[in-house]
């Protein structure tokens, strides 16, 4: 009798995907010499602003150490840079350096190419429905 758990188990799917994409992503960002972590956390800043560390870790989901290492690696880089908050001394905000725009608008079509050639095997419709039950299940909805 074969044993189907892994088969039929949708964590270790999702986790198998998160991996294919964030290879991907890695591969297509490394002529920017960005990390799939360090585009998805400047994409974030692009679109969001300037936010608490906090905020950051909830969006990405990324555990206090991770997210931590990443800005502090990101700042030596000079990626973003930690402000005070200005409604709070004890608290910092992360920003993002000023890029050239052309680089930067670079950076977001690679990573929406990358996403669209990971997902070209699904139509519209079914790319719609997963991102749908990915929030449900992650509980964004």
């Amino acid at each position: 009798m074969q044993d189907n758990r892994l088969r039929d188990s949708l964590g270790y799917a999702l986790v198998r995907l998160f991996r294919v994409v964030n290879r991907a992503t890695g591969r297509a960002l490394s002529p920017y010499g960005l990390s799939s972590e360090q585009a998805h956390i400047l994409l974030v800043l692009w679109i969001e602003g300037a936010m608490k560390v906090g905020e950051l870790q909830r969006l990405l989901m990324l555990s206090s150490g991770t997210l931590t290492g990443a800005i502090d690696r990101m700042e030596q880089a000079g990626l973003v840079r930690r402000v005070p908050d200005p409604n709070d001394r004890r608290v910092f905000r992360v920003e993002p350096e000023r890029f050239d725009s052309r680089r930067r608008r670079a950076i977001e079509r690679t990573l929406e190419e990358t996403e669209a050639d990971c997902f070209a095997s699904l139509t519209a419709t079914e790319r719609a429905e997963l991102l749908r039950l990915m929030r449900k299940a992650a509980a964004f909805e």
